[in-house]
Formats: structure tokens, C-alpha cells, sequence
């Protein structure tokens, strides 16, 4: 993918559990940026050994859907998630993500 241009490659934190350290090693290797998606159900606490680690994630995207399931409603709970996130890492890129809309915003 980076031959390709691509500068980040983001993952769902929920199939990666257990082997995220080597995933995130190996797409830094090759000079992208690393992100993870969680779901709306998934903890947030989740992602903090993601953050934290020597070897971390650059930005974190808030789903506010569950993916795979078109026409779904907005979960605003989730946004409880990127005020937890922007508190603890103030510097982190968090991104949010809308499903079925062209609204992929910066926090």
C-alpha cells in the first residue's frame, strides 16, 4: 500500500486484538501512519494500550455505527468516547465517522 502512496493504513481494533503490536510494527516499517477504528460497542478503554504503547497508533476513528449495517441511525453515546479520548491524549488525531455520508470530520 505504501508503494501505492497510501501514508496510512487504519484497522478495526476488534480483529486485531492480540496481535496489534505487530501489525501496527509492521505498517510504520514501511513509513505509514497507523490508525484504529473501534465500534460503538467496543469500550474505549480498549484502545489506550494502543495509544500509550511504544509502538502507538497515530489516530484513533470513533465509529458511530456499527460496520456492515447500512441506514443506521447516528449513536450520539459515541461521542462520549472522543471526549474521553481528547481529554486523556489532548495531541491525538481522532477522527469520527458517519455512516452513509460524506461527513469525515477532525476533532
Amino acid at each position: 500500500m505504501a508503494e501505492a502512496g497510501a501514508s496510512q493504513f487504519t484497522f478495526h481494533l476488534e480483529v486485531a486484538r492480540g496481535k496489534w503490536q505487530q501489525l501496527v510494527k509492521k505498517i510504520k516499517d514501511v513509513g505509514m501512519r497507523v490508525g484504529v477504528a473501534i465500534k460503538p460497542r467496543t469500550p474505549v478503554d480498549e484502545v489506550f494500550p494502543l495509544v500509550e504503547s511504544d509502538i502507538h497508533v497515530d489516530m484513533v476513528l470513533v465509529m458511530t455505527v456499527e460496520p456492515g449495517f447500512g441506514g443506521q441511525k447516528f449513536m450520539p453515546e459515541t461521542m462520549s468516547k472522543v471526549k474521553v479520548l481528547r481529554q486523556r491524549y489532548p495531541w491525538l488525531d481522532i477522527e469520527i465517522f458517519l455512516d452513509r455520508t460524506d461527513c469525515h470530520h477532525n476533532t
